[in-house]
């Protein structure tokens, strides 16, 4: 274990979403259904929503729709729900190897850290850490707020940076490692100068190979357990 930094990514990194691609496309459908928009866009399109940062309030107002301020506000509480929903179906659940790396990690006598950073939003994540009994392996988490800066999603750095400074991450001394399951995290990762794992719990995840990405994983696993080999 060469590192004194640990960022999580949340879900499908420790926890379990059904069909991701399809559960945040399909709440981002009934969002724009709230929101009056007369056409909801064809899914290529509403595919490059996730990558457009800020400029996200330009692509809903060209698509028609009202009240983008609180797009984000609508798009949780859709999340919210149906999550609620999906846990007592046990759809949603922490992956079986997440409290037992996490209690690895721990066990150094507090000289690692680790974080959680996820895009989702914070009251979210704050009922899924204390739902899962995960929230006292954390010495930091990072989530976003329907009234927060979007630039600070990822694959935006900015929400690294803000934790690794609240961590009192040293570059020249330390070692951080940002571990997740999608091209945001490693971005997010590279963009921050920092380590990047990338986590393949769903081998067909990506087809078309990651190897064409801008910034590449400097690690690729398959589970949390292979974390400590690293």
């Amino acid at each position: 274990m060469k590192f004194d930094n640990y960022l999580f990514d949340l879900d499908n990194s420790l926890l379990h979403i059904p069909n991701p691609s399809e559960y945040f496309d399909n709440i981002l459908v009934e969002t724009l259904k709230q929101l009056s928009t007369k056409d909801i866009p064809e899914r290529q399109d509403r595919n490059k929503f996730w990558f457009s940062g800020n400029n996200y309030l330009d692509l809903l107002k060209n698509w028609g729709a009202r009240d983008v301020k609180n797009f984000w506000k609508y798009f949780d509480e859709i999340d919210f729900n149906n999550r609620k929903i999906l846990i007592k179906k046990k759809e949603v659940y922490l992956f079986k190897d997440v409290k037992k790396a996490l209690k690895e990690i721990n066990s150094d006598g507090g000289n690692k850290k680790t974080a959680i950073i996820s895009n989702t939003a914070d009251y979210i994540v704050e009922y899924i850490v204390k739902k899962f009994n995960i929230e006292s392996f954390f010495d930091e988490i990072f989530a976003l707020s329907f009234d927060k800066d979007q630039a600070f999603a990822k694959p935006s750095p900015m929400g690294v940076h803000l934790i690794l400074k609240k961590l009192n991450y040293d570059p020249k001394n330390s070692k951080a490692l940002m571990i997740g399951d999608s091209i945001v995290d490693i971005y997010a990762a590279g963009r921050a100068n920092i380590h990047a794992c990338l986590l393949r719990r769903d081998l067909n995840k990506y087809p078309n190979g990651y190897d064409q990405w801008e910034y590449q994983p400097d690690y690729i696993i398959g589970s949390l357990d292979e974390l400590f080999e690293l």
